[in-house]
Formats: structure tokens, C-alpha cells, sequence
């Protein structure tokens, strides 16, 4: 299988389409009845989200770790690099020691009264380690253990508990000799507390701690991020982030020892299970060459998909794909279009910028609807007065009039926004399931149902066609584009939906061109549009993934896409 345009293109993906014959339908809200329909061919678009910038960027490095643990790898996109093929580098629960004895691997050290061993339970399946310090005269107990040196960022994991909370048991994170991460338990006037240590000596509270319960532990320490930075740490309790790019505690460029303690003149009895470290970015997702993105175009051309919805960012590195594609000799097999939000710009910025779309909107390969009218969809941040500039700033250019599409979590909100505004129809961004586990099969069937509400509402609409929702993976490291610092994840992670086949995905698509055809008073523009392209790290893509093109002979996603009927 060729990777690479100048392979010579997608030697599977020449598919004949069979035409079949669709029947016109009845309009189900108020269409306009002079709206023109446009041809035959229902238009299949594909929403681009761009953020495949390589580990230099600090949006790259974060889809870059989304993508790291082995559960996620098979997202992948087919550009991907395995920059780490072995990222765990400890892994351990305890539970084939000899209870009694110490730690396998680990160096440890007991004072008087003191001792580290492994023990059963107490109060989960399998084996814990118990490091149990019964004196006040300087008797402590320790364990530590090194890993393979590592430059880069690395994620410890590890679950505790103290009989007594607040007894100061300690976690560290080290190179060579220097602390890096120092955390602990604490008693203080306002209660037990978990804490980090700051660079000026203090303790800072990440939150409170009971007595005899279990806590899970993610700490991420980046000693060399992305553009510039300062090194940095991140502190997770029970998948709650209580602390936000904290400083190293001194400066380190090598990471290589995780160490558990106890205090030397307090009293506890600590409980250690399932340590892990692990490479927290083993993977490059890096697209921005000019060789991917030419069979990326090829890989969708021969798909049938016929534009790309790119998701508009007018700054670097988030134009890299936009403009490797405006570059490419093969961009006039799939047409673009613009999806424009907040970060289009304001003021002048969204005047320079929407100077720059309209001139590329009198390109042959900007996507039209209804005969002349180029595409716009707009999922955030739409006014009247942004709506007219549009129109406007088409009309001085000599452009048929903008065909603008805004998007509602709900029917009456985004008809309510295309009135207010000024639009000509109304869509969705994708579907997103209200619960976990939901089938692939219940989820489409809600967006089906919502392509008819969304017309009877509005009277114009754009189907989406949901491949996929399943943002868990940003529970192992959170989008660093989010809202800063954000103490937890968004809601909307833990509702997800299950895998869908190739066969469920194309039989969904071919639902939403037969919708369409059959209500074309409702949906004049005669086009679906597909989420998404590549919103990989939100489990919903079409593009090849690392996993297809490795396994040539399975039916890829794109395979069964290509066999559904778009014309009538």
C-alpha cells in the first residue's frame, strides 16, 4: 500500500460508484419556495480539524499525548510516528511478591522500628506494599526506584492510602540528586491535607485526605516542553487536576527515580500499589509535509468525498494544513470550504481575515452550493454583523451570495441563531451521546432524528453524519487548548460513544444522502457533512488510520465510504 503521493496514490481506493435513482421528497418546514436545488450529485463534505503540528507545537505535543497510551494508538493517523516503542518503563502492582518480603526491584531502607514489605490487601485483591514507621526518633521507611533516564516528559502514576491521613507520607520524583516533584500528606489547622512542595519551601494544598482511603496519583513532569517553556508539573487525585503547570523544584534536565517515605519523627503506616511510569509522549503526529497532505487529498478524492470543511485558524502553526493544501498540485480533486468560530477574530482582525477567505472564495476549487453561492459554515460566534460583512465583502468581489450555515446543540437554539443573524440554514457540529457506552447503531439513530427537526425548525438545513464520539483519551492528558488551568475534565468526556465499523459508518452516510435527496425543499444545498476527517483525538475520523494502512487487506473506513450511491 503507498503512503506517499509520489508512490504513486491509493492503489485500493479506485471504487466505480453505482448510480441509483433517489426519489424527490416533500419539504417538512417552511422552505423557501424559490430556493434553487442544486444538482443531482449529493455534495459529501468532511470536517478538518488541523491540530497535527508535531511535538514542536504545544497543540502537536498535546494531540501527540492524547494519542500515546496503547489504548488509543489504533486512532492514529497513517503519517504517524512510533518515536517510543517501548514508553512504559515501570509497571507494578505487588501482587507476584513474597508477602513478607521487600519490593522486587526496589532499593529500600527501614530505621528503627521501621519496615517496607509486601503485604496482602488489606482492603483490595492482590498484593500492596506497607511502609509501616513505629517511631518518633528518626526511624523512617523508604523505597525508590530508578528507571531508564528519560529528557522528556514522564506520567507516575501510583495509589496510596495511610491508615492515619496527615502523617507525611511522601512521594518524590528525582534526577541524579535533585528533587524535582516533592508531595505529601499534611495536618495542618485546616485539616488533612494532600500537598506539593513549592519552590520557596511551602506546602501547597491540592486537597483534603481521609483517613484509611485509597487515592490514585498522576503526575506529569515535562522537563523540556515545546516552544520555549518552562519545565513543568501537573498533579491528578482521583482524575481531577489540583495542580497546574507547577514549577520544577529546582532545575533538572534528566528524570530517572520515583522514591515513597515516610518521616522521619511522625508515626504512619503508608500503602503503595500499582507504580507506573511511563513515556507520556511515544508518538508523532506530525502532517504538516506537503507529501502527506497530497495523499490525503488523494485518499479522499477517491473516497468520494467532495470538500473539505476546514476548521478556519488565520495564525500558525494551525494554517500549516490549510495552506499545504492551498500549495498542493492535487487540490483541485477535493474542494474546501471555511468553518469559521472565535478564533476568525474581531475588530480588524476579522475584517484583514475575511479579506483573505473571500479572495480564495473566487477560487475554482472553493466550494459552491445552489449554483455560485460559496459555503460558509459558522459554529461560534456568529452576529448579524459579521453574517453582512460576509455577504458584503462576497458582493464586492463580484461572488454570488454566501450560502452561511450556523450550528445548534438543539433545533430551536440554532434556528434561533439563524434568524438573529441572518443565515440561510442550520446544521450540527457532530452528535454527542448523553450517556457512556452508548452503541454506535443509538447514536445515529438520534441524529437521524434530528435532521427533520432541525428542517421543520428552520426550514434549511446541512445533515451531519457522526462517525464517532469517544474523548476519553484527554483523561490521560488534557487538551492543553483548553481553559486554563482547568481542575477538571469536561463533562462531556464521559459520555462516549462504542466503535462503529466501516459498514455502520457508510450505511449512516447513506441514510443522510437519501434524507436529503428525498427533502430537498429542506435541503437545498444538497450536501451532508461528514465529522470528520480527522477529529481523531474525539473518536470521530474517516482518515486512514496507522492501524489500516499496516493492514491493507481489511476494509478501511474510506473503503466503504467510497460505495455509497451519491447521485439520483
Amino acid at each position: 500500500m503507498p503512503t506517499s503521493a509520489s508512490a504513486g496514490g491509493p492503489s485500493r481506493r479506485d471504487i466505480l460508484k453505482v448510480a441509483a435513482a433517489v426519489a424527490g421528497g416533500v419539504a417538512l418546514g417552511p422552505a423557501s419556495p424559490a430556493a434553487a436545488v442544486q444538482s443531482a450529485r449529493t455534495l459529501v463534505g468532511a470536517i478538518r480539524w488541523d491540530a497535527y503540528t508535531g511535538k514542536d507545537w504545544r497543540i502537536g505535543m498535546g494531540a501527540n499525548r492524547m494519542l500515546s497510551p496503547a489504548e488509543y494508538r489504533f486512532r492514529l493517523p497513517f503519517y504517524s510516528t512510533i518515536t517510543v516503542a517501548a514508553p512504559v518503563l515501570l509497571d507494578q502492582n505487588f501482587d507476584t511478591g513474597t508477602t513478607g518480603s521487600a519490593p522486587a526491584g526496589w532499593t529500600v531502607s527501614a530505621g528503627t522500628g521501621s519496615s517496607v514489605s509486601v503485604v496482602d490487601g488489606p482492603d483490595r485483591p492482590g498484593k500492596t506494599v506497607l511502609l509501616h514507621d513505629a517511631s518518633t526518633a528518626g526511624g523512617m521507611a523508604t523505597m525508590s526506584r530508578t528507571f531508564a533516564a528519560q529528557t522528556r516528559a514522564v506520567t507516575v502514576e501510583w495509589d496510596w492510602k495511610e491508615t492515619t491521613a496527615g502523617g507525611w507520607a511522601r512521594m518524590l520524583v528525582t534526577g541524579g540528586s535533585t528533587t524535582i516533584v516533592d508531595i505529601a500528606t499534611q495536618q495542618v489547622a485546616g485539616g488533612k491535607q494532600l500537598a506539593y512542595r513549592t519552590t520557596s519551601g511551602a506546602w501547597q494544598p491540592i486537597q483534603t485526605v481521609a483517613d484509611n482511603t485509597w487515592y490514585s496519583i498522576k503526575v506529569i513532569v515535562d522537563p523540556a516542553p515545546p516552544e520555549g517553556a518552562t519545565p513543568w508539573v501537573d498533579i491528578f487525585v482521583d482524575g481531577v487536576r489540583g495542580a497546574y503547570h507547577v514549577p520544577f523544584l529546582a532545575a533538572a534536565t534528566v528524570l530517572d527515580q520515583v522514591t515513597f517515605q515516610t518521616n522521619p519523627t511522625l508515626t504512619t503506616d503508608v500503602y503503595v500499589d500499582n507504580v507506573n511510569v511511563e513515556v507520556t509522549e511515544s508518538v508523532d503526529v506530525d502532517a504538516t509535509s506537503q507529501a502527506i497532505m497530497d495523499q490525503e487529498i488523494q485518499y479522499a478524492k477517491a473516497a468520494g468525498i467532495d470538500y473539505w470543511a476546514f476548521d478556519y485558524y488565520p495564525t500558525q502553526p494551525m494554517t500549516q494544513s490549510r495552506d499545504l493544501y492551498l500549495s498542493s498540485t492535487y487540490k483541485s480533486l477535493v474542494n474546501w470550504c471555511a468553518i469559521l468560530d472565535g478564533n476568525f477574530g474581531y475588530g480588524a482582525d476579522f475584517d484583514a481575515n475575511l479579506t483573505v477567505l473571500v479572495a480564495r472564495m473566487a477560487e475554482s476549487n472553493y466550494q459552491k452550493v445552489l449554483g455560485t453561492r460559496p459555503l460558509v459554515y459558522i459554529i461560534a460566534g456568529a452576529t448579524a454583523d459579521r453574517v453582512t460583512a460576509i455577504r458584503t465583502k462576497a458582493a464586492q468581489a463580484g461572488l454570488g451570495d454566501p450560502y452561511v450555515v450556523v450550528t445548534g446543540w438543539t433545533a430551536q437554539t440554532a434556528t434561533d441563531l439563524m434568524t438573529s443573524v441572518g443565515a440561510d440554514a442550520v446544521s450540527r457540529y457532530a452528535a454527542v451521546p448523553s450517556s457512556t457506552a452508548v452503541p454506535y447503531s443509538t447514536l445515529t439513530a438520534g441524529e437521524s432524528a434530528l435532521w427533520p427537526a432541525y428542517a421543520t425548525a428552520a426550514g434549511q438545513v446541512v445533515p451531519t453524519v457522526t462517525t464517532g464520539w469517544d474523548p476519553r483519551d484527554r483523561h490521560d492528558y488534557p487538551a492543553p487548548w483548553g481553559p486554563q488551568p482547568d481542575t477538571t475534565y469536561l463533562q462531556d468526556d464521559d459520555y462516549w460513544a462504542q466503535q462503529a465499523t466501516p459498514t455502520q459508518i457508510a450505511t449512516h452516510l447513506a441514510d443522510a444522502i437519501t434524507w436529503t435527496k428525498t427533502n430537498l425543499p429542506n435541503a437545498p444545498a444538497n450536501t451532508v457533512l461528514i465529522y470528520a476527517w480527522n477529529e481523531n483525538l474525539e473518536g470521530g475520523w474517516i482518515c486512514p488510520t496507522l492501524d489500516e494502512t499496516n493492514n491493507p487487506d481489511t476494509v478501511w473506513r474510506l473503503d466503504a465510504i467510497a460505495t455509497v450511491n451519491r447521485t439520483a
